[in-house]
């Protein structure tokens, strides 16, 4: 856990506008900064940020925040790996936060990923010497890279030697024991000695999604059909192949602004397609596609484009992957091109322009595609096999979470195989199939053990007020926050997003420390809001209260504003707690005037009677405890 510290000081010395300038180019509108959003396509900017408030919003997304939660969607990491992100980028020194043993974990990781970047950095500069001739002929002559794509992905080359990585480590001073470790250098058991691993190979540095080399891919120069012709870094705690993705450190920003990634089996298949202009092209590195791969994805789109060879081996990949892609919420698409080639020979043989429109073109969802196989292997012809691929089929809608999506893939196998919706449905597993089995729970246990939440209303005028002043009082001081905290049970708020706002803010106030006399950072709280809707409330609201002058308030202004926020809270909070009573006494009244009989009548009146004493007598207890704030205040 991060120590809250740590986050304050990396908060302080960082600022929202400098870091957002790295991502998006800003322009000043008043006291804000516009630009086009980073998340979606847009022609007119609906991306704000205000340095005042050191928050952003999106309007075209919903999306919103401080410099935390900015950098975590951006960059697709978590709280700690953003708040480490922007400490590094001011400067911070964080050691200090941190236990004796966790800080020498770090620095030897930070020390492995020294010695992986060193090994890039040799490999490619022996691509670029009179060594590596053949290699640079083969990349540039038979594979049609460019010399800028070769220094973008770092390709190098390991000579046919022994000994070359061994000898340039001894003289640059690089631990063996990494480079032992990393899978660079392998141990002859029976000699004791070294000998580099990698040789004779072009060399494909393998990158995590911050952009370290991770480990290493390498593709052989040999004739040799003994020789593999691709092997990859061992796994180490660096290097772990079903956690990457190739070429995602360069692909990701397409990918979120094309809302589309596309998959592809090989190194070269990614960056034949980056030179070509495809730059949201990523690889497996050299296994099928994993959840975990799947997942990394998902933090950047909803859509998937397979693009694997077409042959069996590539077509039973991608079958497989389908289902992988569907559990974890993407949409798979898939595109087979012709003449059995893959992505980088197509390319070269006819040209990018073909390319394009053959992803336009020939692409297929992923129903058509299982369809397709099924019915190439034969399996749709006999009644037993047939029922096979259809079991197989709705499987994989099953996987589909979206309710609307699964119900209209459902409705096109049922047409496209004319075999009916009730028919499907009964083969079809339930999506809660994974679950553990067990016998099912007694209605007075399923009630007990679930009572069913108040009904969500729209967020009501006196709601947001209440909000608005809430939120704006932290910036001078608690007395709202508590006033808020001790009459907790009487501050009910029909819209869950809100009573969720009131909830945290609450909770958060109860755990500050009385001797420590600061506030809450208004900020930092409503971004750690775990509800989505909620959070996005929080911050509309926050985004458009008034902020205060530029120049230091004096003390008295200070004291206005806090009593003016008091007062507009307190005026709030009336509002709230008589309102509901007022809309039934409304609707008693709308009753009587409906009715002739006269017992119904009796019930309405003796119901009026009530509602009027309980506003009277709630409305002396608010009225009393506003006038005591008040005249403390004064």
């Amino acid at each position: 856990m991060i120590p809250q510290r740590m986050i304050d000081e990396v908060r302080q010395g960082t600022d929202i506008v400098d870091v957002v300038s790295d991502y998006v180019k800003l322009n000043p509108s008043g006291r804000h900064y516009k630009a086009l959003s980073p998340f979606t396509q847009e022609k007119t900017p609906s991306f704000i940020v205000s340095p005042d408030k050191q928050i952003f919003k999106c309007f075209s997304s919903g999306k919103g925040g401080n410099v935390f939660s900015f950098v975590m969607e951006m960059e697709k990491v978590t709280f700690p790996e953003a708040v480490e992100l922007l400490a590094k980028r001011a400067g911070i020194d964080v050691s200090k936060y941190r236990q004796e043993g966790a800080r020498k974990d770090e620095q030897r990781q930070d020390s492995r990923f020294d010695t992986l970047r060193w090994a890039a950095r040799f490999f490619h500069g022996n691509l670029e010497s009179d060594a590596g001739k053949r290699a640079y002929a083969y990349l540039a002559g038979s594979r049609g890279l460019e010399a800028g794509t070769i220094r973008r992905f770092g390709l190098g080359f390991a000579p046919e030697s022994w000994d070359h990585l061994l000898h340039a480590s001894t003289r640059d001073n690089i631990p063996v024991e990494h480079l032992t470790e990393l899978g660079l250098l392998t141990r002859h058991h029976q000699r004791n000695t070294l000998y580099d691993t990698l040789r004779n190979r072009v060399i494909f540095p393998i990158f995590t999604i911050g952009g370290q080399v991770a480990g290493f891919g390498g593709r052989t120069l040999s004739d040799d059909p003994e020789t593999p012709k691709y092997i990859n870094s061992p796994e180490s705690a660096t290097f772990e192949k079903s956690k990457l993705l190739y070429g995602m450190h360069a692909a990701k920003d397409e990918i979120r602004r094309q809302e589309a990634a596309i998959l592809v089996e090989g190194y070269m298949d990614v960056i034949a397609l980056h030179q070509a202009g495809i730059t949201n092209a990523v690889a497996s590195c050299g296994t099928a596609l994993t959840r975990y791969q799947a997942k990394i994805l998902k933090r950047y789109t909803s859509r998937v484009l397979f693009l694997y060879d077409g042959d069996n081996a590539g077509k039973k990949s991608m079958l497989a992957g389908i289902d992988i892609l569907l559990s974890e919420g993407l949409t798979p698409w898939v595109l087979l091109l012709p003449g059995g080639e893959d992505p980088d020979s197509f390319i070269r043989n006819r040209g990018k322009e073909a390319f394009f429109k053959e992803m336009q073109d020939n692409r297929t969802p992923f129903l058509d595609f299982q369809l397709r196989c099924f019915r190439d292997a034969g399996m749709m012809d006999a009644p037993d096999q047939a029922s096979k691929a259809v079991s197989a089929m709705t499987r994989s809608i099953s996987l589909v979470p979206d309710p609307v999506q699964k119900e209209l893939y459902l409705d096109e196998l049922s047409r496209q195989l004319g075999i009916s919706r009730k028919t499907l449905l009964k083969v079809m597993p339930s999506a809660d199939s994974g679950r553990p089995s067990g016998p099912p729970p007694r209605e007075e246990e399923k009630k007990a053990a679930a009572p069913a939440p108040p009904p969500n209303r729209p967020l009501s005028v006196s709601e947001r007020t209440f909000l608005e002043a809430l939120l704006e009082s932290t910036f001078y001081g608690n007395e709202v926050l508590a006033f808020a905290a001790s009459h907790e049970q009487m501050l009910s708020l029909s819209n869950h997003a809100a009573q969720a706002v009131l909830r945290h803010l609450v909770d958060r106030f109860r755990e500050l420390d009385p001797k420590a006399g600061h506030g809450i950072d208004i900020t930092a709280e409503i971004t750690s809001i775990s509800m989505p809707e909620a959070r996005d409330l929080a911050l509309d609201i926050l985004f458009r209260l008034p902020v205060q002058e530029q120049a230091p308030l004096l003390p008295d202004q200070t004291m206005q504003h806090a009593r003016r926020c008091l007062s507009h809270f307190l005026i709030a909070v009336k509002t709230l707690v008589l309102e509901p009573l007022q809309q039934e006494k409304q609707t008693v009244l709308a009753q009587l005037a409906g009715t002739t009989e006269k017992a119904d009548e009796k019930k309405l009146f003796m119901r009026l009677h009530e509602l009027n004493s309980k506003i009277r007598s709630m409305d002396q207890e608010v009225t009393g405890s506003i006038n005591a704030i008040l005249e403390r205040e004064a």
